[in-house]
């Protein structure tokens, strides 16, 4: 037998650094599965954070018979408290929009307020424009519906070459007491 071909066959029997190629070969799977976990739990927490936040905020727009822009004000500063350990500067912005109807106007946006300084519309509608009430939500005459908006600009936190795109959130309060149809200077 050829020195060469002993070496092959010496070569091919050794099975020694077996489990360093097959450990070698998967890990970069592992390692994108391990990422991925990470990057799917950011987000579910984020969308959790945003739906304990809009929910927050149309609590305590709702809970008094009158509100004024300073407790609005107030409002808007728990944002952060909330969304904490999530940037909201530069990436969140919250509306508050009261919409009522009168027995001869549609339903109408009679006030809304924002906080934050994404730039993002709010989807309802714009103060004093006459609006569609969402399906399943009655509004009768004089009565008032607070709806809360808040829009996040997410990017990943792994995935960074994946676009940045807005998640947002709605809620409808009504409030308990008064009708909350006008902001108190």
């Amino acid at each position: 037998m050829s020195p060469f071909r002993k070496l092959l066959k010496d070569f091919c029997a050794d099975r020694r650094g077996a489990i360093l190629t097959e450990i070698a070969l998967s890990l970069p799977l592992y390692m994108v599965l391990l990422m991925g976990t990470v990057e799917v739990g950011n987000y579910l927490l984020l969308h959790l954070k945003l739906q304990h936040t809009v929910v927050a905020v149309s609590d305590l727009a709702t809970r008094d018979e009158e509100i004024t822009e300073a407790v609005m004000a107030d409002i808007f500063q728990v944002v952060p408290q909330i969304m904490s350990p999530y940037d909201t500067d530069a990436h969140a912005v919250t509306y508050v929009s009261a919409i009522s109807q009168a027995e001869d106007v549609p339903a109408t946006i009679y006030w809304q307020r924002s906080g934050g300084s994404l730039i993002h519309n709010s989807e309802i509608g714009n103060e004093g424009e006459a609006i569609t009430v969402p399906a399943g939500l009655t509004l009768r005459d004089d009565e008032t519906i607070l709806a809360t908006e808040i829009f996040y600009s997410y990017e990943p936190l792994i995935f960074s070459f994946l676009d940045s795109y807005t998640i947002s959130k709605t809620s409808y309060f009504r409030p308990r007491i008064g009708a909350l149809q006008e902001m108190q200077p």
